[in-house]
């Protein structure tokens, strides 16, 4: 496949890079097969739905006062599949996959979940890896798309659509990976206790999020009622109250920043986890703290 570039894209999440490698003609090809579509139309359809009903429809759910419409809109939107895409194809997040890995093995995290997985990219990628790591997101659209990927690649991967019942049993990983989900979730204390259920005593739960900020500009769709947890030491208190205590940041080491100063820009040569509690682009690692929540 040729090299596809969306400088649309790239303008509005400049941190991503541009994607390129065997990593954005495996993600490409997947979504141009699945759609049958050039990446082109493809890209053209979204931007439209993008800056058309959908701008409208992510600002009424950011300021949603029922998880029923927040359910909905992901379990109908087109949106993600491109734009989820395109995330998983830069080497931003191809980098951060490689620190997820990296802690899985010196870690010991051998059964992980990706809740809220979107179109199953860190699935693919941990499994490819043999890694254990289940997905679990609302039914939908972009759920048939990353069931789809997995047949595609003929992985095995456990799927659970996180508004049926039933769902993995308490105490079944050890890592639960919550990757720019926290902040669009309605009930983010019930998932959080949801959360601290699904994992051994001592698990981890890994999150990155990026709250909405009271009284500032923000991205639509992550929930205004959450903007106080912007504050990481509020979201701490959060997580205490859920049933866990903070670890630390989870980040490249020093020898993988060198690396990536050095040209080599998806370099992860080992990761560490800094005692420090602050948002920033890390991932938070917190322990579920004795019995499961509730």
């Amino acid at each position: 496949m040729a090299p596809f570039r969306d400088r649309r894209m790239e303008a509005g999440f400049p941190s991503w890079g541009a994607p390129g490698g065997r990593a954005a003609r495996l993600v490409f090809g997947d979504l141009a097969a699945y759609l049958r579509l050039p990446l082109e139309t493809i890209a053209e359809a979204y931007w439209r739905h993008r800056d058309g009903d959908d701008l409208a429809a992510q600002r009424r759910v950011g300021e949603a006062t029922d998880a029923g419409d927040v359910l909905a809109y992901y379990a109908a939107t087109p949106h993600y599949l491109y734009e989820l895409s395109y995330w998983e194809a830069s080497p931003d997040k191809q980098t951060w996959f490689r620190v997820v890995e990296r802690a899985c093995r010196r870690h010991r995290l051998r059964r992980v979940l990706d809740f809220g997985g979107g179109v199953g990219g860190l699935s693919l990628f941990l499994n490819a890896r043999g890694i254990r790591c289940d997905h679990l997101d609302v039914g939908g659209k972009t759920f048939e798309y990353a069931a789809w990927r997995f047949a595609r690649h003929r992985l095995d991967v456990a799927m659970h659509d996180a508004t049926a019942d039933g769902g993995p049993p308490p105490g079944s990983y050890d890592a639960v990976i919550a990757w720019d989900v926290l902040e669009h979730l309605f009930d983010l204390e019930g998932a959080l206790r949801r959360i601290a259920g699904l994992l051994r005593r001592q698990g981890w739960c890994i999150s990155k999020s990026t709250f909405a900020v009271s009284g500032g500009y923000h991205e639509a769709i992550h929930l205004a009622q959450h903007a106080r947890y912007a504050d990481v030491a509020e979201l701490n208190r959060l997580m205490a109250r859920c049933g866990f205590r903070f670890v630390g940041q989870l980040k490249p080491n020093r020898l993988s920043r060198l690396l990536r100063a050095c040209g080599f820009r998806q370099a992860v040569a080992g990761i560490r986890v800094a005692p420090r509690l602050k948002h920033g682009g890390n991932f938070l690692v917190h322990e579920r703290n004795g019995a499961a929540s509730g």
